[in-house]
């Protein structure tokens, strides 16, 4: 994916807090991170640690370079309103977390957001109850609002950009119960929404400076 990026894209990835992934090389952990784009997974190669996969939308598996990276890395693919198929993935999260020591990255917005302001989408649950089942710790990943940079819709691309990405310092679940899930959901999207505006002004910083 690193060199998708450098290569191919011509994009460079800063990353703030990489220290609070060094929670992931002691135990498994469940990564949230704001959804903007089929390339977010390419930013994220910079963040995740080698132990880690992705949940990714099952059409995704198709596309060319991009699918076919993901499916040799082992991630997983889910069929978006399928039942069997979400179930598959909880067990398939469950049996990386447990018994595989692997760690997991999920996007709790649920499909792609590519918000002109960065504003994310409310939170689904999923992410937040695996960890809860499993006492993982939660590591909140943000990455900057990327529209200025490009757009599927716009058919644009700005090559030679800088895509920023901050980590957040991990949560604990050891003591979280059922009842706690929706207010940890609830801070941990302000926790990105908030790195996610910080990272958009430094961008606007650097462009004046």
């Amino acid at each position: 994916m690193r060199i998708l990026a450098r290569y191919l894209l011509d994009v460079t990835v800063e990353v703030d807090g990489a220290e609070h992934l060094l929670r992931a090389k002691e135990v498994p952990c469940v990564l949230v991170a704001n959804h903007q784009s089929l390339l977010d997974t390419i930013w994220l190669a910079w963040v995740l640690p080698r132990n880690a996969v992705v949940v990714a939308n099952k059409f995704i598996s198709r596309i060319p370079v991009l699918g076919w990276f993901m499916r040799l890395g082992g991630n997983l693919f889910v069929k978006q309103g399928d039942r069997q198929s979400i179930k598959a993935l909880f067990e398939d999260s469950l049996r990386y977390l447990e018994f595989e020591r692997t760690s997991i990255v999920m996007f709790p917005e649920g499909k792609r957001n590519p918000s002109e302001t960065g504003a994310l989408l409310e939170f689904k649950k999923g992410a937040f109850y695996l960890a809860y089942c499993t006492h993982a710790p939660i590591i909140p990943v943000a990455v900057q609002c990327t529209y200025p940079l490009y757009s599927w819709a716009d058919c644009r691309f700005r090559r030679g950009c800088v895509i920023r990405v901050r980590v957040l310092a991990p949560i604990s679940t050891e003591s979280l119960t059922e009842e706690d899930i929706p207010a940890l959901i609830a801070d941990t999207r302000n926790d990105i929404q908030k790195a996610c505006i910080s990272l958009s002004l430094a961008e606007a910083r650097t462009k004046l400076f």
